[in-house]
């Protein structure tokens, strides 16, 4: 009985994580312009908001930011991050593994999210200062 739930919830899931889910969705419903790596470019004539709420739609983040520079969401291996067009006819959406955001993100992100294999990170696993005591 337990093996056949546990092969339900796995076949419910289709044992993607919420990154794969998030690279899937952004590859089928924008276009994409570029890709390099984990890393890849897609546009959009959506507005930031709409495609940061289909985004969230489709797996939701363990992080939200918006500030002057776009929209970030955070997920324990994947990020992503949603601009205006310069020209204003649209939206630029980049997605990328979490080490390669921080490093192209780190100065919007850092302050609010902490550092890379820090207080992110953690948040995934259950947190915590890692102090303990007995």
């Amino acid at each position: 009985m337990a093996a056949t739930a546990v092969a339900a919830l796995l076949a419910l899931t289709g044992c993607s994580t919420a990154g794969e889910q998030v690279r899937d969705y952004v590859s089928e419903n924008y276009e994409r312009v570029s890709d390099n790596g984990p890393y890849a470019a897609f546009r959009s004539d959506d507005s930031v908001d709409k495609i940061a709420e289909d985004i969230q739609a489709a797996a939701a983040p363990g992080r939200d930011h918006q500030d002057t520079t776009g929209r970030y969401l955070g997920y324990e291996d994947v990020m992503v991050h949603i601009e205006e067009e310069q020209n204003g006819s649209g939206s630029a959406i980049e997605v990328t593994d979490a080490r390669d955001g921080y490093d192209r993100w780190g100065p919007a992100i850092i302050p609010i999210w902490g550092t890379f294999g820090g207080s992110y990170r953690n948040a995934f696993s259950g947190g915590g200062s890692g102090f303990g005591g007995k």
